[in-house]
């Protein structure tokens, strides 16, 4: 059996889809985490920057500037901007060469690009301001430097983004470990199945201690097994034990005919009566033997035996039993053989069967026809092929002649019981061989096939 592919398997497309979307809601929870942690240091950003510039506001204004002085002198990490402005823009204190032209209304708050001094040298910075119209009319500036923010705000998309990179490896794993654990299930599953249809009715789907919802239908379908096989038994023991009831009446009929044969007059019409009879009775024994048989090997019992085969020599030997019979019905019979590798089986069996194909095949062949039986190796082992001239099966028939008592149209005037590729199926089950029946390549009749499948098990 190949293995499952686990990339083109449902479940892997379902990890993947989950992993996406796992993604995704985690792209959004960190947008989110982002937006409420900047957000929220931003609000107190700008909350100390409105009490500062309250708090100098609320100067007088003579001490005003040398407030401003004071503070500017002590912010030893020059992280402080202070700038009081006359009314047309010109600087009057504090660390700042201009008036933002982009500034924000009194008491609200902006993001700035401004010029400032440090140590009378003017330079670009980028700064968080407040601004903060007097009551003479001057304008107070005050702002910080909004590169600790920025390095916040840096700090958190980081530590996001690596975190976001690891948990959608973990999903992924996760998601591939979970399918492959499903796989398994579904591969021992598979095995179960191929099993049963095989022909071990008693096997049964795997189940776990679990009981999760494969277990759970697992279950269902083991019972509704049993009670297939509990069908299916009761319908196989009772014709198997009315045929076998059958029998002996009908061997002690057959034998009184024979003791009234031997009485009754010689080219007598009672003599034609009784012969015909028989010939009935002989039929009727014929398929209760060949269900009996039929029964016995659907119930493996004849594995026990198995031993190595060599089919060359069963081909050889079902060649020398038929050539003369060919013969006689006017076909030409014609022999291939390969030295193949020895299988695993019944001889009897075997012989049996393949000498049923070739029994039909010269049954149906028309006088003057030809019968071929070839012997090969394939790739998965022997093959037994029967090819022949006859009428052919339909393709519509070729599934219905393997039952019991199936039998095409183009046959049922010719003698025999129907059981013949039943017991070659049934057969061929046990033996975990396939059988197949075709068109003959290049002629208008059958080709019959038996060969070693590679998903058997005994």
């Amino acid at each position: 059996m190949r293995p499952i592919d686990l990339f083109r398997t449902g479940a892997f497309r379902r990890t993947i889809a989950f992993a996406a979307a796992f993604s995704f809601g985690m792209v959004l929870l960190a947008g989110f985490i982002y937006w409420q942690t900047v957000g929220y240091l931003t609000r107190e950003f700008d909350r100390d920057l409105l009490t500062d510039i309250r708090s100098f506001a609320a100067d007088d204004a003579a001490d005003l500037i040398e407030n401003i002085d004071h503070t500017l002198a002590a912010d030893s990490g020059r992280t402080k901007i202070i700038g009081l402005f006359a009314p047309d823009g010109q600087p009057l204190a504090g660390n700042m060469v201009n008036l933002p032209t982009n500034r924000p209304p009194d008491d609200g708050t902006a993001s700035v690009s401004i010029d400032h001094s440090i140590n009378n040298v003017p330079l670009p910075r980028h700064v968080r301001i407040a601004v903060k119209h007097l009551k003479d009319s001057r304008i107070l500036v005050i702002g910080r430097s909004a590169k600790e923010l920025g390095e916040i705000e840096e700090i958190i998309t980081r530590a996001l983004a690596l975190a976001l990179v690891p948990m959608v490896a973990i999903a992924l794993l996760s998601g591939a470990l979970l399918s492959r654990a499903t796989v398994r299930r579904v591969e021992a599953v598979e095995r179960a199945c191929r099993r049963i249809m095989a022909g071990h009715l008693s096997e049964r789907l795997p189940v776990r201690r679990g009981s999760d919802e494969l277990d759970q239908l697992a279950d269902i379908v083991n019972r509704m097994l049993d009670e297939i096989e509990r069908l299916l038994a009761d319908v196989k023991s009772a014709g198997d034990a009315v045929a076998h009831d059958m029998r002996t009446p009908l061997t002690r009929i057959r034998a009184r005919l024979d003791r009234a044969l031997t009485m009754a007059s010689p080219s007598s019409l009672a003599q034609e009566l009784i012969e015909r009879t028989a010939d009935d009775i002989d039929q009727v024994l014929a398929i209760i033997t060949a269900i009996l048989r039929i029964g016995e090997i659907e119930h493996g019992r004849r594995r026990l035996g198995f031993r190595e085969v060599d089919l060359a020599e069963i081909v050889r030997s079902i060649d020398e039993f038929y050539s003369p019979i060919a013969e006689e019905r006017g076909l030409t019979f014609k022999t291939d053989i390969t030295e193949v590798t020895a299988v695993q089986g019944d001889p009897d069996l075997l012989f049996e069967a393949i000498g049923n194909i070739v029994d039909n095949a010269t049954k149906f062949t028309p006088t003057g026809g030809q019968v071929k039986l070839t012997l090969r190796h394939s790739g998965n082992g022997p093959i037994v092929r029967v090819d022949d001239t006859g009428p052919g099966i339909p393709t519509s028939e070729r599934d219905a002649v393997r039952l019991r008592f199936r039998r095409g149209d183009q046959s049922r005037h010719t003698p025999g019981t129907g059981l013949g590729l039943s017991l070659v199926a049934a057969i061929a089950r046990l033996h975990g061989f396939a059988l197949t029946i075709g068109d003959n390549e290049g002629y208008s009749g059958c080709r019959v096939e038996l060969y070693m499948k590679r998903t058997f098990e005994n």
